[in-house]
């Protein structure tokens, strides 16, 4: 079982219709026991980093997940969490399971950078985002640009996968994406 963590950040009810379309048992929670017993963990996310941080430690979360040892799949603001540190407003620590930091995105264009966007690989996605992952190149399998800007689009390190757009509203090639991932880890 897959657990999305609820902490009131994710724009979770169309991840878990995802989910279901794609045969994946998931399961809403901020539960610790219910996270602790769980093969994998989605960590969703809409809004502020700050705002992220304090609601994973008031249900007790952040903690347990700096510390867990399974494969997460960060998705857009859940992904910017899996970082050191964000520079959003003041200075907030993060999970830590990726090297780097971030920052606003380094553009005079319009932000946020919302719609879809070409990865360097040849597919869309739909972004919805101000922030990016500035980090070392090691970390990124695919970016997208805009403005000049590359941004990190999805990174990885062990087995922990972050995806800054939102594979659960960019359609087949999305879905692809979530069921490359749940695929990996059930090995």
């Amino acid at each position: 079982m897959i657990a999305i963590i609820d902490y009131k950040a994710g724009n979770t009810e169309s991840l878990l219709s995802a989910c279901r379309e794609l045969g994946i048992e998931a399961k809403l929670t901020n539960d610790v026991k219910i996270v602790a017993l769980c093969n994998a963990i989605i960590i969703p996310g809409v809004g502020a980093f700050k705002t992220a941080i304090e609601n994973l430690k008031a249900v007790g979360l952040f903690d347990i997940l700096k510390n867990i040892d399974k494969p997460i799949l960060g998705i857009c603001l859940g992904m910017q969490i899996l970082f050191e540190r964000s520079y959003e407003g003041e200075e907030t620590e993060g999970l830590g399971f990726i090297k780097g930091e971030i920052i606003k995105i380094p553009v005079n264009a319009r932000l946020p950078h919302i719609g879809w966007n070409n990865l360097n690989i040849g597919e869309d996605v739909y972004f919805v985002h101000s922030y990016m992952a500035n980090t070392a190149s090691e970390y990124i399998v695919s970016y997208a640009g805009y403005s000049g800007v590359r941004i990190p689009a999805i990174v990885k390190y062990k087995n922990v996968t972050g995806f800054q757009f939102h594979p659960e509203k960019s359609g087949k090639y999305g879905l692809r994406l979530l069921e490359e991932w749940y695929c990996g880890i059930e090995g």
